[in-house]
């Protein structure tokens, strides 16, 4: 886990709303040397603070406008086969382990209904997928998003500790 500090968050939050900036124009911004902050941003991904430098692709752009989110129930002891079997769906963009109501909760895509019908086929008919349920994302009112969460772990920092 890696301790942040008031620095640490200012130049995370510069990274997620100015992803396209560099490290010479986050120093800039941020008053610091260029070599502190190349030095900062090493350190959040050997300690995986950043886990990606991918750019966010927008499947509805790309044509797959229909979103939901699936929840499965697994056979017992077949958890990594059906995660495996799941990998090979493309339209399967993320699979989380669960605790609650199933095992998985995968987001998926499709390109209308019945493209969509086709996939969830495909995902009934993976190995060791005993039951699923699924709930279809009319539309996304909060995108994913951290700076919120950043903003917050800065005022606790900024708070005087008792």
């Amino acid at each position: 886990m890696h301790r942040t500090d008031k620095l640490d968050i200012d130049l995370l939050k510069l990274l997620v709303q100015s992803p396209k900036a560099g490290v010479r124009e986050y120093a800039r911004r941020l008053n610091i040397a260029r070599g502190t902050a190349q030095s900062r941003l090493d350190g959040f991904s050997r300690s995986e603070v950043i886990t990606s430098y991918r750019p966010q692709i927008s499947p509805e752009a790309l044509g797959f406008v229909i979103l939901a989110f699936v929840h499965i129930h697994v056979a017992q002891a077949m958890l990594d086969a059906t995660v495996a079997g799941l990998a090979k769906i493309p339209e399967v963009l993320e699979v989380n382990s669960v605790v609650g109501d199933g095992d998985l909760i995968c987001r998926v895509v499709g390109r209308d209904n019945t493209d969509f019908e086709r996939v969830l086929q495909q995902v009934i008919g993976t190995e060791g997928v005993r039951r699923t349920r699924t709930e279809l994302v009319l539309s996304r009112r909060i995108e994913p998003r951290i700076v919120p969460l950043l903003e917050k772990i800065q005022r606790d920092l900024d708070r005087p500790s008792r």
